[in-house]
Parts: structure tokens; C-alpha cells; sequence
């Protein structure tokens, strides 16, 4: 309470007084009176506690956020001075973790969400498998093999068979997967500096690269129908060849050439095949199927004995129920002068670590036509 309000809540305390020795001498309209000015300024002072009390709730908040600011900073500042190699703290040593398979320390969790947001705007066909966040560097995870049991007539007094649902294991292993980036020393001079920001963008394109590579190794062990001179054999694939619930739930994998063929599919009336997603600006859906488009280095056309180009390739199906991406889900840095000794240069490796599995073939299918 400031001065000010002090001094208001002295001249309640006297009007009020004086308003009681009024009514007293049956002064009735001098104490009403009264009483309007006590009102008065009784609301100033309401007024005055609820700004005061509206200031300390935002310094209270604004040192919160300072706190953060600070405790941010304190984060990165240990996790440079961990990573170059200089001595820390008891209090740095504390914010910083280690990873203790070969010498780095894993990036702190804001920097890896920056990693993370920068592979979300690129192409990344992880976005459709099923991802499975793992703690340890190898293991196994159970997983159902397809059945077309029902549940069973517990009414009926026959012997009731176990059910023959099955499990089976798929067993995986990661891989470490990683990036050597030179960085000027200059740069490492200022303690505050975001490293994996600086290399993050380089690192996020070169890590979708390989995560895509990975999981079309998989995809490409789909099985195979005879291809077509028209966009109809998709149409067939989904209507025919997958399980309805895997083809409800499908994408169409194809490149830039056959992206660009679809694109300009119309129907009788002119009108463009290809419909606008929904949920994902600027995505193309055919009949209700996201279409998922790789440059055609990455997913090339097909080609004949004379190296001729004859055919776009298509993969149609659930990648979620054909492809199991094992993501370790942190990042580590380490670093290196020697490299660059003769640059005024730091090399910073970047990490992170995954495997992929294929878990059911048949949830894909692949498909050509003909150019």
C-alpha cells in the first residue's frame, strides 16, 4: 500500500466519524452527504489497490519471464562452453547432458525443436510412417501380425479355442547418422551463440535426405502391378489390390514427373482431377489421397536398356502400416579443432540416430505409367 492510499483510508476513518456524530445531532442530510464522500473515496481507493495489484502481477510475470530468459541462456552458454571444451561450473555441469557412447552432449531441447521445425518444411516421409520413440540404442518391439479373427461366441458350450491373434518382433538397431560442419572461430568466441541454429538448416535437409533414402528401401520392396498408359491403375490399386481400411487411409508416393502428370488430369468438363487439401495448403488429393511429391532425382523415372525414360513411378498404400521408424528423438554435438587448424575453423558433428523396419509389405503397392 503506497502513501496515497494511506491518507485516503485516514479520511474514511474521519468522514466516517464525522458522519456518525451528524446523524447523533439529527443532522440526516449533512450525514448523507457524508456519506457520498465517503463513497467516493472509498472507490478511489478500490481503484488504487486494483491497479497496484495489477502492477505487481505483471512484474511478477515479467520476472518469470526473465527467469526463463535467463535460465535459456544459461543452457546454451553451458552447453558451448561443454561442447568447446571448456571448464564448467557445478551449476553449468548441471544443465548439460552427456551422452556417454562416444563423447558429445545432447542439444538442449529448445535447439532441437528448431531442428525439428526446420525438417517440418521440407518433404519428410517419416511424417507418414509410424513413429516409435525408443530410449535405448537397440532392442525389440512386439507388433501384430495381420489376422482376420472374429471375436469368439462365448455363448455357444463348445471348447472355445484361444484366439490366434499373433504377435511377432521386429528387432531394430540404430543407426548413427550424422553431419561434419565447419564453423569459424570467431563465431565460438561468443558463448551465447546459437550453434545449432547456425547449422541446424544444413543439417535438417541433409538428415530428411537420409531418413527419406532409409525408409524408400522399404518402400521399394512393395509388390509390383503391371503398369498402364493411364492414371485409371491407381484407381484399381485402391479400389482393388489394398484392404479398404489401408486404402482409406493411403498416400501416393510418386515424383516430379508424375506429380505433374496428375496435375493436369481434368474431367470431361475441364475441371482438374486433382483437388485441394483441406487441412494442408497447397497439398493435391486424388479421390480423397494426399499425394506425397519427390524431386525425380530422389525417386527417378523409370528407364529401358537404352537408358530411355518410358514410365513415372507410383507407390499407392499406408506407409504407417508398412514402415516402423525408430527415432531415438535427441541430437548430439561434438566438436573438433585439428580439422581445421589450418582454416581458423571449428568442425561441429551433428548426430542423430534411427532405424527403420518394414513391418507389412502388402500395406503398399507399385505401379508404373507409361510416359
Amino acid at each position: 500500500m503506497n502513501k496515497e492510499m494511506r491518507e485516503i483510508l485516514e479520511q474514511i476513518e474521519g468522514k466516517k466519524v464525522q458522519a456518525k456524530a451528524l446523524v447523533s445531532e439529527n443532522k440526516i442530510e449533512d450525514a448523507k452527504n457524508m456519506r457520498n464522500e465517503i463513497k467516493i473515496l472509498q472507490d478511489k481507493f478500490n481503484l488504487l489497490k486494483d491497479l497496484e495489484e495489477e502492477n505487481i502481477e505483471e512484474v511478477q510475470n515479467m520476472t518469470q519471464i526473465n527467469k526463463k530468459v535467463d535460465n535459456k541462456d544459461a543452457k546454451i552458454i553451458a552447453f558451448n562452453k561443454a561442447v568447446l571444451g571448456k571448464p564448467l561450473t557445478e551449476v553449468e555441469n548441471a544443465l548439460v547432458e552427456k551422452n556417454g557412447e562416444d563423447g558429445g552432449y545432447l542439444v538442449p531441447i529448445e535447439q532441437q525443436n528448431q531442428i525439428k521445425e526446420l525438417k517440418r518444411e521440407l518433404v519428410s516421409l517419416k511424417d507418414y510412417c509410424n513413429v516409435i520413440p525408443v530410449g535405448s540404442l537397440s532392442g525389440s518391439m512386439p507388433i501384430e501380425v495381420g489376422t482376420d479373427d472374429e471375436l469368439v461366441d462365448f455363448d455357444e458350450l463348445e471348447e472355445i479355442n484361444q484366439s490366434t491373434i499373433k504377435f511377432g518382433q521386429v528387432k531394430y538397431e540404430l543407426g548413427n547418422y550424422g553431419d561434419i560442419i565447419p564453423v569459424s572461430n570467431s563465431l565460438l568466441q561468443d558463448e551465447k551463440a546459437n550453434l545449432t541454429g547456425f547449422v541446424g538448416k544444413r543439417f535438417a535437409k541433409k538428415a530428411v535426405r537420409k531418413e527419406n533414402s532409409k525408409i524408400l528401401e522399404i518402400v521399394k520392396t512393395a509388390s509390383k502391378i503391371e503398369g498402364s498408359n493411364d492414371y485409371k491403375i491407381i484407381q484399381t490399386i485402391l479400389n482393388k489390390h489394398l484392404d479398404p481400411s489401408i486404402s482409406d487411409a493411403s498416400i501416393i508416393i510418386t515424383n516430379q514427373t508424375g506429380f505433374d502428370y496428375l496435375d493436369k488430369l481434368e474431367d470431361k468438363n475441364g475441371r482438374p482431377l486433382l483437388t485441394e487439401s483441406l487441412v494442408k495448403p497447397g497439398v493435391k488429393m486424388f479421390k480423397g489421397r494426399e499425394i506425397v511429391r519427390l524431386t525425380d532425382k530422389v525417386l527417378p523415372n523409370v528407364k529401358n536398356d537404352s537408358e530411355k525414360e518410358i514410365a513415372m513411378p507410383f507407390y499407392v498404400g499406408d506407409l504407417e502400416e508398412m514402415v516402423s521408424f525408430f527415432d531415438r528423438g535427441v541430437y548430439e554435438m561434438a566438436m573438433s579443432k585439428e580439422a581445421g587448424f589450418t582454416k581458423n575453423a571449428t568442425y561441429l558433428r551433428l548426430i542423430e540416430r534411427f532405424d527403420t523396419k518394414a513391418v507389412d509389405k502388402q500395406a503398399m503397392v507399385y505401379t508404373e505409367i507409361n510416359l
